[in-house]
């Protein structure tokens, strides 16, 4: 079917033109690189092939058709496609509630054995898939109005809480559960702006004690070792999955030099630099 009256579709003021609108798709040609800085929390979904990635401490991954998965925001990607790759992106604007009933914060409940974090796909079941094929044959008919989309995502919400068990939607979400959603996400969105605890704290507009209160009550750690860890992870990530040189790592991240530099890694990584980025290139020959 043809949408109908496509120039007043294109013309009004809510069709979407912005850079991250709440649901895009895009193609991949084989090895072809798709890197990015995730501003937002983010579902992907793999309608087609498989795409190799590598983000923050998970390296050399493989998501493949028929899969999702979750990219929590302030998290740097760099992929590449295997082969010919077709995804659709949901930027999630809502990270409190599946459904009006059920926050997701209430998943924490069903964390009865201790489980250990870790990279969580979710399998494309039949009613997502019916979901995502529906949606995709509307966007390529060019129904790309901001509403519509936010309906769609809303859409998605009550399908995982519909037809997902809620172990698998604690796994599957668990990089953005606290029992206070609302900082939580406030923190993970917005930790990378900032290079101390002050800033972050002045950034919540709390006093520093306040912020360091509830931090530590929300995430069981403090935000000095919460933000440390993130960095680690950060410069990991940039040492073993970007083209970027040691210099240029160091001087991002504020070391005064590189021999101060090599020891940061020799504490945190167990190597320095230059031995993890030639291991990586090894184990990619």
């Amino acid at each position: 079917m043809e949408l109908l009256y496509a120039q007043e579709h294109l013309s009004c003021y809510n069709y979407e033109k912005s850079e991250r609108p709440t649901i895009e798709k895009r193609i991949l040609n084989k090895d072809q690189q798709w890197d990015f800085f995730s501003i937002n929390n983010k579902v992907i979904f793999i309608l087609k092939g498989s795409l190799d990635f590598s983000f923050g401490e998970f390296t050399n991954r493989t998501i493949t058709e028929g899969k999702m998965m979750l990219l929590p925001s302030g998290s740097e990607i760099i992929s590449c496609a295997k082969e010919e790759c077709s995804i659709l992106v949901v930027r999630l604007h809502n990270t409190k509630q599946l459904c009006d009933c059920f926050s997701l914060d209430k998943l924490l409940r069903e964390d009865k054995n201790g489980f250990k974090p870790n990279l969580y796909f979710l399998d494309i079941n039949e009613r997502i898939e019916s979901f995502v094929s529906f949606l995709d044959t509307c966007m390529h008919d060019g129904l790309k109005c901001t509403y519509y989309f936010e309906l769609k995502a809303k859409e998605f919400y009550f399908l995982l809480r519909a037809y997902y068990t809620k172990i698998d939607l604690l796994c599957f979400f668990y990089p953005l559960l606290s029992n206070d959603i609302s900082f939580s996400d406030f923190v993970i969105r917005n930790h990378y702006k900032a290079k101390t605890v002050q800033e972050l704290a002045d950034l919540s507009h709390y006093s520093l004690s306040g912020f360091q209160k509830r931090f530590k009550k929300v995430f069981g750690v403090s935000a000095y070792h919460w933000m440390k860890d993130e960095r680690s992870k950060a410069i990991y990530h940039q040492i073993n999955s970007t083209e970027k040189s040691l210099k240029e790592i160091s001087d991002e991240y504020g070391f005064s030099s590189p021999s101060h530099f090599n020891d940061f890694c020799k504490i945190h990584f167990g190597s320095t630099p230059g031995r993890i980025r030639s291991k990586k290139n090894t184990t990619q020959e």
